[in-house]
């Protein structure tokens, strides 16, 4: 009986063994795509104008994937661009971008809303060199080095947003 046991023991572990190597190979992967922030090249919804994560290197950047129909997103959109007016001067950029999402709505929704930071047009790529951004809001902060520091999933508040902002500038 022992013998059997062993021999089915050692099926087990082999049977295992690839799937262990892929989740292995796969959270070295997630952990060195958490490190350094993505670059994309977006347009802006209002005027087209493209946008880099690039061109804010040495700046502290705060990025915020929501959706037209994201009813938390909206909730916090008041607050993230008052964290963006009130930091505005001192090295610090906040970007929106709307993902699976009508042009023609978030155009209405950030004039509707007196947004002043950027809103760009997400698509399948950003979302993916983002980690699969599928919850809304998703917010990333990155620091002046360009890495990502903080991921907040959901909404948060003005003052959670502004400490973790401050901790870097």
């Amino acid at each position: 009986m022992a013998g059997n046991f062993l021999g089915s023991t050692r099926g087990i572990i082999k049977g295992l063994l690839p799937v262990i190597l892929i989740l292995a190979l796969a959270s070295a992967a997630g952990a060195a795509a958490a490190g350094k922030a993505a670059d994309f090249n977006l347009p802006d919804i209002l005027q087209g104008k493209n946008y880099t994560l690039s061109q804010f290197q040495g700046k502290v950047v705060m990025i915020n994937f929501f959706t037209f129909n994201c009813m938390p997103c909206r909730e916090e959109m008041p607050d993230l661009n008052n964290i963006y007016k009130e930091n505005q001067g001192k090295g610090f950029q906040t970007l929106g971008i709307a993902l699976s999402s009508d042009p023609v709505q978030i155009r209405f929704l950030v004039k509707q809303m007196g947004l002043t930071y950027p809103v760009l047009t997400g698509n399948d790529q950003v979302s993916k060199d983002y980690g699969n951004v599928e919850v809304v809001p998703t917010t990333f902060i990155i620091d002046k080095q360009g890495k990502i520091v903080h991921k907040i999933l959901g909404t948060r508040k003005k003052e959670e947003f502004v400490k973790m902002i401050q901790a870097l500038l």
